[in-house]
């Protein structure tokens, strides 16, 4: 077991690793950073700052270029290097977010806007949003999959 001493200020939230298992983001409300980790030492890599209230975060697949973390108090959504950690762009939706999930392909993602009941369709290459789709009261989680994928396999 080891102990991570994250910055001064944090509350870890929630966590995602990286499709090819090399790193983990930690999302931190009270310090609004999305932290780096080396998933085999656990060493901090890099510390980015991302806005108010970061809650969840989505790798694309591995050779992808970018994730996403998503906020319960900003507009936007973070897009980051997914090699680096680092800011890769902003991108407007409107209204807090909860839940990214990327498609296998890496191509699109999908994001829960549950103030506006909606689910954001984001062009991954552009970094930009290319379509709504309306859903039902306040969507908090969203999961896309590869229906072709052997889930059970060895």
């Amino acid at each position: 077991m080891k102990t991570i001493s994250f910055p001064e200020g944090s509350k870890p939230y929630m966590l995602r690793v990286a499709a090819d298992g090399q790193v983990v983001w930690v999302q931190s409300t009270g310090a609004n950073n999305n932290v780096v980790l080396d998933a085999a030492t656990m060493e901090i890599l890099h510390t980015e700052p991302t806005g108010w209230g970061p809650v969840q975060s989505a790798f694309g697949p591995v050779g992808s270029r970018y994730g996403l973390v998503t906020h319960l108090e900003e507009t936007f959504l973070l897009a980051l290097e997914r090699e680096t950690g680092r800011e890769a762009g902003r991108i407007e939706v409107g209204a807090p977010q909860a839940n990214p999930s990327i498609t296998p392909d890496g191509a699109v993602a999908y994001v829960t806007v549950p103030s506006r009941n909606e689910v954001v369709a984001i062009d991954m290459r552009e970094l930009a949003v290319v379509g709504t789709i309306s859903v039902g009261t306040g969507p908090m989680g969203v999961v896309v999959f590869d229906p072709e994928a052997d889930v059970l396999a060895d």
